[in-house]
């Protein structure tokens, strides 16, 4: 009993593969990128596969290395008033964004102490 168990075990062994993947599929809207992001992909010598949006799905082979590059949208400033305060947020330097926040508290409590007196 013990005997065929460990046989059949031993002929399993044997018989299974290594199976490789040949194909990737990847669905970019499950990445969550942004909207607008445009997604170049390039093989390792440097030519160009493809030009993709974030709903797309691509197929590509596991053999091959590729370079992913993410092209971002033009960013309106004046058409999305909270989607410019992000971008000015992160485009001014750590200090600066420090003292803004500090000149809003300090201003809101002058104006309240202004109003209530």
């Amino acid at each position: 009993m013990r005997a065929s168990f460990l046989f059949l075990i031993l002929i399993l062994i044997l018989i299974s593969v290594p199976v490789n993947a040949q194909n990737v599929t990847i669905t970019f809207s499950d990445l969550n990128i942004q909207k607008g992001v445009k997604i170049l992909i390039y093989n390792s010598t440097g030519s160009l596969i493809g030009e993709y949006n974030t709903t797309d799905t691509v197929v590509l082979d596991s053999s091959q290395s590729y370079i992913f590059i993410l092209k971002p949208s033009e960013q309106a400033w004046f058409t999305n008033p909270i989607n410019a305060l992000e971008l000015f947020k992160a485009s001014v330097p750590a200090m600066l964004s420090y003292l803004l926040f500090a000149v809003v508290i300090v201003g809101s409590g002058y104006l309240i102490t202004r109003i209530f007196r």
